[in-house]
C-alpha cells in the first residue's frame, strides 16, 4: 500500500506534465454557460486571468464565468483588432488612430497615435509597438509601460519596403521587424533588429543588425523568448539568436507547403501540407515542434484535415472535423468532439475551458 502511494505522489509531482488534470484520454465537455453573439459586431473574445472578456466595435466588457459584467468600456471602431498577451490586452481601430489598453482591473490608457493604424503588438509587460502608415512609407512607434514613447521612426516604401510583421521581446528590450522590398523583378525579405537596451544606445537609431532574404516573402516572425526569434518564410525557416547582434543559428528549408503555424511558450508549431519536393518532405497533414534553436523535437501525423491549430502557454490544441486535442510535449492529453469550428480554446483552471465558436462562446468542464 505505501508504495501505491510513493507511486501516485511521484507521478503527480515528478512525472504528470504540468498543467496535466486527472481527467485524461476521451472525454466529454459539458457546457457550464455559454453567450451568442452576431458575428457582424465584429466580436473578439479572450480572457483576462480566469474572466471572460468580449471585445467588439462598440467597446471592451469583462465578464465572469457566469456572464456577471465585472466592467466596461464603450468606443467606436470601425474595424477593431485585439492583441492579448498575459494580463494586458489591446483593442486598436485598424487604418484609424485609435488605441486602447487594458488589464484585469479594466482601462488602462489609449495612445495618441500619429498616424492610421496598420499593424501593432504588445507584450506580457504592457509595451506598445504600432506601424502606422504615411503618405511615402510608414513610421514606428514604440510606448513604455506608463505610456511613454520610446522611438520614432520613419520608413519609406521606396527604400524599405513594405512592413508584413512585427514583435517585441518580452522584456520589450528588442524588436524584429519583416519589410518585403521589391527589387526589380524579384522580392527580397529585409528582417531589422532593434534594442533599446543600454546596449542598443550606440547604434543608430537602435538597429544593431539586419538580414535581407532574397526570393522569400516572411509574414510571421516571433520572439520565442527574449534572445530567439523565428521567421516563417514561404520558402524557409530561419532562427535567429540574438543578444544585441543579431546572429543566424538556424536554416531550414521548407519541403511542403505551410498550412498553419502558431506557437507555445518557446516553440514553433508548423502545420505542413502538401509536399513541393520529392525527397525529404512530410507527410500531408504533420505537425512539427520546434525548440528555439530550430531542431525537430516531434512530429504528429494526422489521418485527417487539420482546420485549427492552437497554441496556449505551453500546450496546443489540434481540431479536424472529427475530433479537438489538447497536446503536451507532442503526447495527447485529453480528445473531445465538438458541434462547431473552434476558433479558439483557453485554459480557465481545474479542467474548465472557454471555447470560441463562429458566433458563441461556452464554457465548459471536462468529464469521463
Amino acid at each position: 500500500m505505501l508504495l501505491v502511494i510513493v507511486s501516485i505522489t511521484a507521478y503527480v509531482l515528478v512525472i504528470r506534465p504540468k498543467g496535466f488534470g486527472f481527467v485524461s484520454g476521451k472525454v466529454k465537455l459539458e457546457v457550464l454557460n455559454n453567450l451568442e453573439y452576431n458575428p457582424t459586431d465584429k466580436v473578439h473574445i479572450s480572457k483576462l486571468g480566469k474572466n471572460i472578456v468580449r471585445s467588439s466595435k462598440d467597446g471592451v466588457t469583462m465578464m465572469d464565468t457566469n456572464g456577471t459584467t465585472i466592467w466596461d468600456k464603450t468606443f467606436n471602431m470601425m474595424n477593431p483588432k485585439v492583441i492579448k498577451e498575459n494580463n494586458y490586452l489591446a483593442v486598436a481601430d485598424i487604418s484609424a488612430r485609435d488605441l486602447y489598453l487594458f488589464d484585469e482591473n479594466g482601462f488602462v490608457r489609449d495612445y495618441n497615435v500619429g498616424s492610421p493604424i496598420l499593424m501593432f503588438d504588445i507584450n506580457e509587460n504592457g509595451i506598445v509597438a504600432i506601424i502606422g502608415q504615411k503618405n511615402k512609407g510608414h513610421v514606428i512607434e514604440l510606448f513604455d509601460a506608463d505610456g511613454t514613447k520610446l522611438i520614432h521612426r520613419e520608413t519609406f516604401t521606396e527604400n524599405d519596403g513594405y512592413p508584413l510583421a512585427f514583435d517585441i521581446s518580452e522584456d520589450g528590450s528588442k524588436m524584429v521587424t519583416s519589410y518585403l522590398y521589391v527589387k526589380g523583378n524579384s522580392l527580397v525579405s529585409n528582417l531589422t533588429f532593434f534594442n533599446f537596451s543600454d546596449n542598443g544606445s550606440d547604434y543608430a537609431e537602435r538597429v544593431t543588425g539586419g538580414f535581407s532574404i532574397d526570393e522569400t516573402v516572411v509574414p510571421e516572425i516571433r520572439f520565442l523568448d527574449n534572445e530567439h526569434v523565428a521567421a516563417v518564410g514561404d520558402n524557409g525557416i530561419l532562427f535567429y539568436k540574438v543578444n544585441v547582434i543579431p546572429e543566424e543559428i538556424q536554416k531550414l528549408e521548407v519541403p511542403n507547403e505551410i498550412n498553419k503555424v502558431n506557437y507555445t511558450e518557446d516553440k514553433l508549431l508548423v502545420l505542413y501540407g502538401r509536399p513541393i519536393k520529392n525527397e525529404d518532405n512530410y507527410k500531408d497533414n504533420s505537425l512539427v515542434t520546434y525548440n528555439k534553436e530550430g531542431k525537430s523535437l516531434n512530429v504528429t501525423e494526422f489521418d485527417n484535415e487539420i482546420t485549427r491549430l492552437i497554441g496556449n502557454e505551453n500546450k496546443y490544441y489540434v481540431e479536424s472535423e472529427l475530433f479537438i486535442r489538447e497536446y503536451y510535449n507532442g503526447k495527447i492529453n485529453w480528445e473531445s468532439t465538438v458541434k462547431g469550428d473552434v476558433k479558439d480554446i483557453m485554459p480557465l483552471g481545474n479542467n474548465t475551458f472557454l471555447i470560441v465558436l463562429q458566433n458563441e462562446y461556452e464554457v465548459v468542464k471536462l468529464t469521463k
